[in-house]
């Protein structure tokens, strides 16, 4: 959780530069990565408080193993689900909205019970613990993209 608000911090001194783009590293601009990886964190965090710990039921799979283990992700071969792009062009108020709600969140599952999960719709039902790993290293993702774009 600790990493997730280290990465909270970056997100925030990069608002200044939302609107840079590279066409050479991604069509989509600086903003729309930070918005996109906020509105994803705000729903597994959102997801987690609404799970019953009972029904979490996890399943082995090569892609969640080597994406858990290894972190990787293919750019541009994954399209994100419809709800998971942002709509308009991000501003630094959008932006910042979802951050403070990401903050909230984060103190919201603290306390949580471990088997407290979310199902992602490729990779299955990640536990509290695998749910912030997946997070990070989604969040991740898109900061490096953001780096890239930065360069």
């Amino acid at each position: 959780m600790d990493k997730i608000e280290i990465q909270l911090q970056k997100i925030e001194l990069l608002l200044s530069k939302i609107d840079v783009t590279n066409e050479k590293v991604s069509k989509a601009s600086v903003g729309w990565h930070l918005e996109h990886l906020l509105l994803i964190l705000n729903s597994s965090l959102k997801g987690l408080t609404m799970t019953n710990p009972k029904d979490y039921n996890p399943k082995f799979s090569l892609k969640k193993f080597v994406f858990l283990n290894f972190g990787m992700i293919p750019r541009g071969k994954i399209r994100a689900p419809k709800q998971f792009i942002p709509l308009e062009v991000p501003t630094r108020e959008s932006i910042l909205k979802l951050i403070n709600r990401a903050k909230e969140r984060l103190k919201a599952v603290e306390n949580l019970p471990e088997k407290s999960f979310i199902t992602h719709p490729f990779l299955g039902d990640f536990d509290r613990k695998t749910t912030f790993r997946f997070l990070w290293l989604h969040s991740n993702h898109h900061l490096k993209i953001v780096d890239d774009i930065l360069k």
